[in-house]
């Protein structure tokens, strides 16, 4: 009996104890902090939503790549390789006092089956979009190398065009069917100057009509005091559409357009036409021409052919497959490559 009480009387004044701290406060569950969830940008166009808490609107993008090469050459006799790309872009814009104020970067991660891996930023920039012009400062494709386009509209083989890219400082005028452009480019990281500071000063102009569009382009390498320049037209009326490109070079440097089978070449030009046959393949071709250099008395000709298949693709994005050809004479080479992306 003495037990029983105890127990008892323990369980009534634990009761007791406990009435009396829930008398005295009231515990009170706080409520979740409020979520921001990610709001649309659809000011810059499809893919923009705003980064949480600022007026900053981002875009993440890039592809998958995988391409597969065959080679059979006289001269170096048969060649196979395999190639892998991840490339990652950032786009972030935002509205200023000044303009639209932009960043961009690009990375790369390549594999290639014959000499293994690579990790680079193929591009990174600033620009500052005011009206009509845009400024832009950075590592980029130069203007010598994108105002007019890059090569034919291929895959694998895009021709040669005098590709480089390296430092950038340029300004691009827009007023409609009129455009020019003027830059300045770092040579250092192009040619392997010396430790001063040598650039390429390259401008250009472009009028666009209705179906077509020509422009042309110079450079100057202060580095080789050697110049280049080109010009460009195309014209599409659906399903066709055809492009000519001409090239000339004073000499060997970052405008200098080199033949495939060796050496530098003077004049050069290029032609091409691509046929939209449904709404998801296209048939292209492509022929460029090299004058004689110094390892070849004779010129050289290319010629590619290929297919633009977009099984799944929308708004630039999806699955993209394109087979191509090519050959080269003089050195009597025959070029075969597929092209797999998966962009998005």
């Amino acid at each position: 009996m003495n037990i029983k009480s105890l127990l008892l009387g323990s369980a009534a004044a634990l009761v007791a104890v406990t009435g009396a701290r829930a008398a005295d406060a009231v515990v009170v569950v706080p409520e979740p902090e409020p979520v921001e969830y990610v709001r649309v940008c659809d000011i810059y166009g499809a893919g923009f939503f705003y980064i949480p808490g600022t007026e900053t609107c981002l875009a993440i993008g890039g592809y998958m790549r995988y391409q597969v090469h065959y080679q059979d050459q006289d001269i170096i006799g048969d060649d196979f390789w395999k190639f892998a790309r991840f490339q990652l872009n950032v786009d972030a814009r935002s509205e200023s006092e000044w303009g639209t104020l932009r960043g961009y970067a690009e990375g790369r991660f390549d594999w290639h089956s014959l000499t293994g891996n690579s990790a680079y930023v193929n591009q990174v920039f600033i620009e500052l979009i005011q009206g009509a012009g845009t400024i832009r400062l950075g590592k980029t494709d130069t203007l010598y190398a994108r105002f007019l386009g890059y090569g034919t509209p291929f895959g694998p083989f895009d021709g040669s065009y005098a590709f480089n890219n390296t430092g950038e400082l340029s300004y691009t005028y827009n007023a409609g069917a009129f455009s020019a452009a003027l830059g300045v480019i770092e040579l250092g990281s192009t040619v392997g100057a010396d430790s001063d500071f040598d650039v390429g000063i390259e401008g250009g102009v472009k009028f666009t009509g209705d179906s077509f569009w020509i422009g042309a382009m110079a450079g100057y390498d202060m580095f080789s005091e050697e110049w280049g320049a080109k010009g460009r037209a195309e014209v599409s009326f659906a399903p066709i559409t055809i492009g000519a490109m001409v090239f000339y070079s004073s000499g060997p440097s970052v405008y200098a357009i080199f033949s495939p089978a060796g050496g530098f070449s003077e004049l050069s030009a290029a032609a091409y036409a691509k046929v939209d046959v449904t709404e998801s393949l296209a048939i292209a071709g492509a022929v460029q021409w090299f004058d004689d250099t110094p390892v070849f008395a004779d010129d050289v000709w290319q010629f590619t052919a290929g297919l633009d298949w977009r099984p799944i693709w929308s708004g630039g994005r999806g699955l993209r497959i394109r087979p191509e050809v090519q050959y080269t004479t003089e050195i009597e080479q025959l070029r075969v490559a597929v092209r797999f992306d998966r962009a998005f």
